[in-house]
């Protein structure tokens, strides 16, 4: 084989090895972007017992004792889950993970202290994110 042949096969290896690599990266970046959608994210006092939102609003008095994220979600793998962390004062106060049942639902997370006492007055914030995409923040208060 000529000298022209073996480098043409080394550059035509190192396309595929490439194309391959990015291949696998678009798949994967596309499993975390995908088709996945959060839709009508708000805060609320409670859900009733058929999951709706009670009490929803940004502002909130003192002396709530629970605050609850409240969001509908659409084309869920199954697989993963979404992070929800939540913010006082700009400072992160809770992380975790919501596995979600696969395709379309609902989904509430309720912020509470572990006492029962009132929830600190000041500003909150509350993150849904997957992977490295951020779905939703929300601010809220709890005021006087």
């Amino acid at each position: 084989m000529s000298r022209n042949g073996r480098f043409f096969l080394l550059l035509m290896s190192c396309v595929i090895i490439l194309l391959l690599f990015f291949s696998f990266w678009a798949v994967r970046s596309n499993k975390a972007a995908g088709s996945f959608e959060i839709h009508n994210v708000l805060m609320c006092d409670e859900v009733d017992d058929r999951m709706q939102p009670l009490g929803a609003g940004s502002v909130f008095s003192y002396g709530a004792r629970q605050l609850c994220l409240w969001f509908d979600y659409s084309r869920a793998s199954g697989g993963d889950g979404v992070r929800v962390r939540w913010y006082f004062r700009g400072r992160p106060i809770h992380s975790e993970v919501l596995r979600l049942t696969p395709g379309d639902g609902a989904k509430a997370y309720c912020l509470l202290l572990e006492d029962g006492s009132p929830l600190p007055k000041g500003s909150y914030s509350v993150r849904i994110s997957m992977y490295d995409r951020v779905f939703s923040d929300v601010p809220f208060v709890i005021s006087e």
